[in-house]
Order: structure tokens, then sequence, then C-alpha cells
């Protein structure tokens, strides 16, 4: 069965320590999981999740692709498709631990519910876009490599809803991500997914914040002088059209 990148992430955070632990759990955070659900609730307004008792606990099933929710409870599994970051907070609220990935998976594994509770209220804390005047820029000083690639990966999966994006530091507050958004409707869901990249990657606080600008704002023109600069990813083409299929 092919590799997934939360089995890399998993397999990373296993031999690693704390850093790898949590970019597991801010790739977790971010994928997509089909969690099985129990097929007398489905067509309920709140399905429930399929649990077994695991050691005690009341536990719940999700995979990181169909082919190994279907592998493991079969093919015609009930199923719905949700965050990482919402099947936390789902758990948690439940107070019920997540079998991931059960069956042949590298990745296999169960998260008690003490992991999952952390992980809901690390992704419940806010990381307000920074909007104050009074913030002097510099320099991006003390940022990791390893941070400039988990950014760099987080803000390509923004496609084109995102116009530019600067690293700055800002005097007294640490690391300041500048954004100028081409889709400002794309701001809640932008802002969210960096805040995970923030929280995970940082330790008692987050490793930055996140200030969103709109062109002709001094603090964007102040970050071009100053920051470090992310290649927002290119816009794909139109895929050709197809000729008309042929009629008999």
């Amino acid at each position: 069965m092919t590799e997934t990148v939360l089995d890399r992430a998993w397999a990373a955070s296993e031999a690693g320590g704390d850093a790898e632990t949590a970019r597991f759990w801010e790739i977790f955070a971010a994928t997509e999981l089909f969690l099985a659900i129990d097929p007398a609730t489905l067509s309920d307004e709140a399905p429930r999740p399929l649990t077994f008792p695991v050691e005690g606990a009341e536990t719940a099933l999700a995979f990181d692709t169909e082919a190994r929710l279907a592998s493991f409870m079969g093919d015609e599994a009930a199923h719905l498709t949700l965050s990482g970051r919402a099947l936390a907070e789902m758990c948690a609220g439940a107070g019920a631990q997540l079998g991931l990935n059960l069956g042949d998976a590298p990745s296999a594994t169960v998260l008690p519910l003490s992991a999952l509770a952390w992980a809901a209220e690390a992704l419940r804390q806010p990381i307000e876009a920074a909007r104050g005047d009074g913030v002097t820029l510099t320099k991006p000083f003390g940022a990791e490599p390893d941070l400039l690639a988990r950014i760099d990966a987080r803000l390509a999966g923004l496609g084109p809803a995102l116009a530019e994006a600067w690293l700055c530091g800002a005097e007294g507050e640490g690391l300041l991500l500048c954004l100028r958004l081409a889709e400002p409707a794309a701001e809640r869901a932008a802002v969210a997914a960096l805040a995970e990249t923030a929280r995970f990657a940082g330790g008692e606080r987050a490793a930055f914040a996140i200030a969103v600008l709109d062109e002709g704002d001094r603090r964007l023109e102040a970050a071009r002088r100053v920051g470090f600069g992310f290649e927002p990813a290119a816009p794909q083409p139109p895929a050709p059209l197809a000729g008309p299929p042929k009629l008999r």
C-alpha cells in the first residue's frame, strides 16, 4: 500500500523528539480523514462515529485513504470525511480515543484521549492577525530553515488565493508573517491554516503571528523591503477542452 504523508510524519515522530511530534500533529490537523460511521445513524442529522471498546476506552476509527478504510472495514463501510482538526475536536468532546489507520499501515496507532484533547486545545488557541500600526518590521532574525520550509509548504496549499507573503521580525514581538491575499474571502481559511503551523512549530508560544494586509498598506511596503519572501503558487492554466465525443 502506498506510503502517505501521515505515515512519514508518524515515523519521524516515533524516531524523533518534540519537534517531530509537533510536526505530526500539524500534518494530522490538515489531513483529510475518513471516519467510520455507525450505518444506523448515517441518515440522522448528526451521524455518530462507529466506536469499539479498546482497553476499556471507546475508540473511533479513521483512515487517511479510502483504500485503507475499505481494507479494514469493507468496501461498503459508511463514513464521513473531515479534517484531522475537526476530528481531534470531536473526539475530545466525546471522550473517545482514535484508532488511526488500523491495519497494516505504517502509521497504524491508537491516539489516546489525552493526546487528542491536547491537540484540540492547541488548535483552539487564536493566532490573531496583527493589525496594529505601531509595530516596526525588521529582518526575520532567528527564523530557522525548518520553519521557513514549513511555512512555504502551508502557503503552497493556499494556491491562487495568495498574492504575496513575507516573513519579518516585529520589534519586541518575535516573527510576523505578512500576507496579501488575491481572494479576500479566503482570509479566514488562510489564517486558520497558517495558525496550525505557527502553534505546532512553536514551543510555549506560537512561532509567528499573522497579519493580512491590503495593497498600499505601509506595513506591506516595509515587509517587502526587509522580509523573507515566499513565492506564491503559479496559477494553473485551464486544461484544453477535449473534442466532442463521437456519436453512434
